[in-house]
Formats: structure tokens, C-alpha cells, sequence
């Protein structure tokens, strides 16, 4: 099997990253990138370095997948509370949409009811952050409730996660009866706006092994 693919059957990443680098290394237009940090002139600059250019990757490998979904806490105690938190990483970057709703991912407890998170940030990026934050004592957990992610995790809740496209305007006839700054003049005097397309939506599926990877944090007392 080759070291990368350009379809999501033979997909694969270098083995030389680690698991850590590769949840920045994504699809784009332009090929696989890696999110880098610029130093020198650049320096907290957040760059899109092409490890393998292959043209219009993202378009190739069709939606938008989930490929891993990460804890980002090691522990979670009752008696303090604190925050669950959790990111999905997708193999392209992704915009999110809340002005109907804010998506959500499911953390599942053996005990109790089940946590419901809520996105919090990452739209851009191919890494979207969510959060729940619960008071000390609550009784929402248990100390011994073993916290897990299923699979299929995240749901819109009247939301959207679009991929994020890059072409994402479009030329179409019309009447100048707006603003003179959002039209065109096109061949033949034929008067032409400029609209937004409709970014594609995203797979948010994700198998029950993508869950397991991320493993259990186990309640404190």
C-alpha cells in the first residue's frame, strides 16, 4: 500500500508522524497539508504546509470524514467538576454553522444518563472542539461511572457541518436593483451578481472503532 492515497479506500498518512502530528495533516485543494506554526517573520502564524501536492484532493476524496475523536482531559473527579472535553478530527477542514443550532457529541456513562457536549470552536480547521462543563458535586456522574465514546457520536441538532470549499462563488444573470458593489458588468452589458454557494455537508458518522481508540476516563471521587 502506498504511503498516501487520493481516495478514501487507500487512504493513509506517513508513517514517519506521529498519531499527535497526524490529526493536523489534512486534504485540500492543493494536497495533503500539515498545520505548522511560522517562526522567524512568522512566528504564531498558523501555515498550511503541502506534504504531498496532489490537485484538488479534497474534491477527490468526495465528503468530508470523521477520523478520529481525542479526549482532552486524562481524568475527571465528581467531587471538583471540572469540563468534559473532546475533539473530532475530520480528513478536511470544516465550517460550522450554528444560527439554527450548535451540534453536539454524545459521551456515553455506563450509570448515569448519557453527557451531552456541544461544539464550542474549531470552524476552519479539520478539528472541532466540544465541551460540557459540570459543577462539583453534580450529581450528573458517579465516582467509578466509566465515561466512553460511542459510535456515530456527533449530531447536528439543526446545525450544519459543511466541508469547507474553495471555490465558493458563483456568477449568475440578474437585474442591478441592489448594491452597485455586488454586480458585475458581464459581455454583451448583461448585468451579473456574484452569489455564495452552498458549502457540501460532511459525513458525521463515525465507527464504533474511532470511539474505542479514544478510550475511557473513569470517574473520581
Amino acid at each position: 500500500m502506498p504511503l498516501w492515497g487520493n481516495s478514501d479506500a487507500v487512504e493513509a498518512k506517513p508513517k514517519h508522524f506521529t498519531d499527535a502530528e497526524k490529526l493536523n495533516v489534512y486534504a485540500t485543494e492543493k494536497g495533503w497539508v500539515k498545520k505548522i506554526t511560522g517562526t522567524g517573520g512568522r512566528a504564531n502564524r498558523i501555515q498550511e504546509e503541502v506534504i504531498v501536492a496532489i490537485g484538488d484532493l479534497g474534491a477527490a476524496l468526495n465528503l468530508a470524514d470523521i477520523t478520529a475523536i481525542d479526549w482532552n482531559i486524562d481524568s475527571f473527579d465528581k467531587s471538583d467538576g471540572g469540563t468534559l472535553s473532546v475533539t473530532v478530527t475530520f480528513n478536511e477542514p470544516v465550517e460550522v454553522n450554528t444560527a439554527d443550532g450548535t451540534p453536539t457529541l454524545t459521551v456515553t456513562n455506563d450509570t448515569n444518563s448519557n453527557h451531552t457536549l456541544l461544539y464550542t470552536g474549531g470552524t476552519g480547521t479539520n478539528r472541532l472542539t466540544f465541551e460540557l462543563a459540570i459543577a462539583a458535586a453534580n450529581a450528573a456522574t458517579n465516582a467509578s461511572d466509566v465515561l466512553s465514546i460511542a459510535a456515530n457520536a456527533v449530531a447536528l441538532n439543526s446545525g450544519t457541518i459543511n466541508e469547507k470549499a474553495t471555490e465558493k462563488f458563483v456568477l449568475e444573470e440578474g437585474t442591478n436593483s441592489g448594491s452597485a458593489d455586488e454586480f458585475i458588468e458581464l459581455e454583451g452589458a448583461t448585468a451579473g451578481r456574484i452569489m455564495q454557494e452552498q458549502n457540501t455537508a460532511s459525513t458525521i458518522t463515525s465507527a464504533t472503532a474511532i470511539g474505542t481508540a479514544a478510550g475511557t476516563i473513569t470517574v473520581a471521587a
